[in-house]
């Protein structure tokens, strides 16, 4: 039988499609015109009439006004309606919990969040559970009026112990956070490794507008990574592409147990590790950039031998992906993030000349609140905005 790996489309396809298109173009581009939206689109503008009035009459859309100045009559101009869509984003991660609800424009209109080590999943999901409830009640939405709820969750979370981690965390191995989540909010769940949302908010609301083709960097507890090309985040095969954080470093073992990965020398945990034999106990963000603010030198030294030892795994993604940027986010503080951008271009310096091309480090637009920022983020790209998919059904 011929397994081609190709499908087709039908009408019904392409008219989702189209209709994604000049959402996300009105949502960009707007406040904007009809005949503006048929140029930046390419469809005619019968078919940008048709869809926009379906965008206003679903509340998605709405009509803002006339542009006054040119020939003829004004046209009416359209902008995205905030109030057309929200979506609830929860990052889980092994020092913290994150729950954000944002609206269609991506403004936040809710925050909810708990810096604490290594909470076993009934602790995390009854903080979950009443979080959810108070940022739905404050905000006086139904279930109808949000399109879904994006989990953002390390990969195998539970299994790889990182500096610190107890033994207890192993509950975690397994869990079902998806199911246990959608069984409590009664919407559709979304869930995707937290360095995958990170990018993908990005891509939506961040540098990616602009950049379509972007590498991320997370820094979480662990160190993760994300990959958009065109414009269009990249799953991989299974599902696991970007994770940077688990390449094996040559000639380097865990007191001979196990081979090192990249996230045992580069992630806030090492970190935490690093600064706690100099005598700090340092457990969160803000605790770090007041230390860096007061006693910069220490962390200096570990941001410096943390580029020196990211430089391989950047200079492989640089030449096999060629990236339009190399973003870098998550929960390490800002002011980290930009000594980290200096130490690697330092680096990438000396050795340009042998590269094909030299990318560009940009410390990330949504670098705060990433992960749950970018869950929340990921139910508007299932339903609302473009995907590739949505032009392919599956042929069985």
């Amino acid at each position: 039988m011929l397994q081609s790996g190709l499908s087709g489309t039908n009408l019904k396809h392409a008219k989702n499609h189209n209709l994604r298109v000049t959402l996300q173009a009105i949502r960009l581009q707007g406040p904007v015109s009809r005949a503006e939206l048929a140029s930046a689109t390419g469809l005619t503008p019968q078919t940008i009439a048709y869809i926009s009035k379906k965008l206003v009459a679903q509340n998605l859309v709405l009509e803002v006004g006339r542009r006054r100045g040119g020939r003829g009559q004004p046209a009416t101009e359209l902008a995205i309606n905030p109030e057309g869509g929200f979506s609830i984003g929860i990052n889980i991660d092994r020092d913290h919990l994150t729950i954000i609800l944002i609206d269609l424009s991506g403004q936040i209109r809710g925050r909810r969040h708990i810096e604490k080590n290594f909470m076993l999943p009934d602790e995390a999901f009854e903080w979950i559970e009443a979080a959810f409830q108070n940022i739905q009640s404050e905000s006086g939405l139904e279930h109808t009026d949000i399109t879904g709820v994006g989990l953002a969750i390390p990969f195998k979370l539970g299994y790889r112990r990182l500096a610190i981690t107890p033994e207890p965390f192993a509950a975690w191995k397994d869990y079902p956070s998806k199911q246990r989540l959608e069984k409590f909010v009664g919407l559709p769940v979304y869930e995707e490794n937290d360095a995958t949302a990170a990018a993908i908010g990005e891509s939506q609301y961040g540098h990616g507008i602009t950049t379509r083709s972007f590498f991320y960097l997370f820094f979480g507890y662990g160190l993760g990574g994300g990959l958009v090309i065109d414009g269009s985040y990249v799953h991989g095969a299974s599902g696991h592409s970007g994770e940077i954080g688990h390449i094996i470093l040559q000639n380097s073992t865990d007191t001979g147990t196990r081979p090192v990965n990249l996230q045992d020398k580069v992630s806030l945990a090492t970190l935490y590790a690093f600064l706690e034999k100099a005598g700090h106990e340092i457990s969160n963000p803000e605790s770090l950039a007041k230390l860096y603010q007061n006693q910069p030198s220490e962390i200096d030294s570990w941001l410096n031998a943390a580029a020196a030892d990211l430089l391989p795994s950047l200079i492989a993604v640089n030449c096999t992906i060629n990236p339009g940027a190399i973003l870098i986010g998550g929960r390490l503080p800002d002011p980290l993030l930009d000594t980290m951008i200096t130490a690697l271009e330092q680096n990438f310096e000396p050795i340009k000349l042998e590269l094909p091309d030299v990318p560009l480090f940009m410390r990330a637009k949504c670098s705060t609140d990433a992960a749950a920022l970018g869950a929340a983020i990921v139910p508007f790209t299932r339903v609302l905005f473009p995907a590739h998919d949505v032009l392919l059904k599956n042929a069985s």
